[in-house]
């Protein structure tokens, strides 16, 4: 039998190592539910890219992105693109369906909307896609 300061001992260990990981948990939580809000702003920032317009403009844009990708980027986020994967609805988010001539696009991410964000193993946004459709005839 434990005398009495040891499994005192033993019982605050404990409890130091449940509050450092329902802390380190919590971080994880807040830190992706920020960046998680701050998404549609890089996707506008991409948009406004893509319009074109005045170079001194465009200039200043992809430096306030690159900026804010770098932010994120240690926060851990990482962008994936799904052109030509296999439709999962794991990680994609279909849009629309497209018909495609000739099988092997069938079920295949044919255009992206917008790219998939996670971070680490947490899945924050599916990639929005355009998935193939062929249609069987006969």
């Amino acid at each position: 039998m434990q005398s009495p300061v040891i499994q005192a001992l033993a019982d605050l260990e404990a409890a130091k190592a449940r509050v450092a990981r329902d802390a380190a948990r919590m971080r994880e939580e807040l830190s992706a539910e920020l960046v998680g809000e701050l998404l549609p702003v890089l996707d506008n920032l991409d948009r406004s890219i893509a319009a074109g317009g005045d170079e001194a403009v465009l200039q200043g844009v992809r430096m306030v992105r690159a900026q804010l990708a770098g932010v994120l980027d240690k926060y851990g986020l990482e962008r994936f693109d799904a052109l030509g994967d296999v439709f999962d609805p794991r990680v994609h988010d279909a849009m629309s369906v497209a018909d495609v001539e000739g099988r092997a696009l069938d079920g295949v991410v044919i255009d992206q909307w917008a790219p998939g964000y996670r971070m680490g193993e947490r899945l924050l946004r599916p990639a929005r896609v355009v998935v193939g459709r062929h249609r069987r005839t006969g």
